[in-house]
């Protein structure tokens, strides 16, 4: 009791929005944070957020979601749990506890800025750190309207006048282009984007320190490499006629889209006019 009375100040807090995302993936957000919540951690006690909120089954109150699968968005269990491990690392960072191991996320995403993300992948990518005060830590997880909360709190030990911030530099960016594909489940003039582009980026985290409202110090805090993913668009190539199966697929691998256009447009009218005469 005596050495839990020192949880008494906010380390660190954070919040992302989750407001916009399919219903499974709020599910996912929301019930990665009530695992979460209410971890107490002792000084030199480590943390693993996989192993806290896995397995990513049904059992465990996961729907399916999309989430990221060699630069695709794929539908799985527990989708979505990387904006919870996200929301806690800027909180934990923000109490300055050890961060033992961090992973970027295969693409960017679009609750943070880049290199302020933290990936759950198995336990290939896994968000760890340590309690390295002298002072008991708890965590504190939640939700409400869209949004998702982290609060770390324990015994502030820190100067009043000394202010942390993490400010993200965009070092590079790739054009991811455009994939068109083929599609045999489509009629002949349809175009349908199944994906969209995801920039490539490099980037880093600058960690800086203020002291009386002056920066003191700024350092390279991580650095993250993101792919690009492209644009992709799947287009119709199903029709009785092998002559416009073959016109369609060549102008598919010229990759132009105003030779795609064309042929499908063409093609399909053709299609068409041979379902009328008949």
């Amino acid at each position: 009791k005596k050495e839990l009375s020192t949880i008494k100040d906010v380390l660190g807090t954070f919040t992302t929005s989750y407001a916009g995302s399919a219903s499974g993936r709020c599910a996912n957000v929301e019930n990665g944070a009530s695992l979460i919540n209410g971890t107490l951690l002792y000084p030199g006690d480590s943390f693993s957020v996989y192993s806290k909120v896995a397995p990513f089954t049904a059992d465990n109150g996961y729907h399916l979601a999309g989430s990221y699968s060699n630069g695709q968005t794929v539908q799985t269990y527990g989708g979505g749990i990387c904006q919870v491990s996200t929301t806690l690392y800027n909180a934990v960072i923000r109490a300055e506890l050890e961060i033992t191991e961090r992973s970027a996320h295969s693409m960017i995403v679009s609750y943070v800025e880049p290199s302020m993300d933290a990936a759950i992948s198995g336990e290939y990518k896994d968000l760890k750190f340590k309690n390295s005060t002298k002072y008991p830590v708890y965590i504190e997880g939640y939700t409400d309207g869209g949004i998702i909360h982290f609060n770390v709190y324990g015994k502030e030990t820190r100067d009043a006048n000394r202010e942390v911030e993490f400010v993200s530099e965009t070092t590079g960016e790739t054009d991811p282009g455009v994939k068109y594909v083929a599609d045999g489940t489509l009629q002949i003039g349809t175009i349908s984007t199944q994906q969209s582009a995801h920039i490539g980026k490099k980037a880093k985290l600058w960690k800086v320190v203020k002291v009386n409202g002056k920066e003191e110090s700024r350092e390279v805090f991580n650095t993250s490499n993101y792919q690009a993913s492209p644009k992709i668009v799947r287009v119709g190539t199903a029709s009785d006629s092998q002559d416009a199966i073959n016109a369609v697929m060549a102008a598919i691998g010229t990759q132009d889209e105003a030779t795609i256009q064309a042929a499908a447009a063409a093609n399909c009218t053709a299609a068409r006019d041979a379902a009328a005469a008949q």
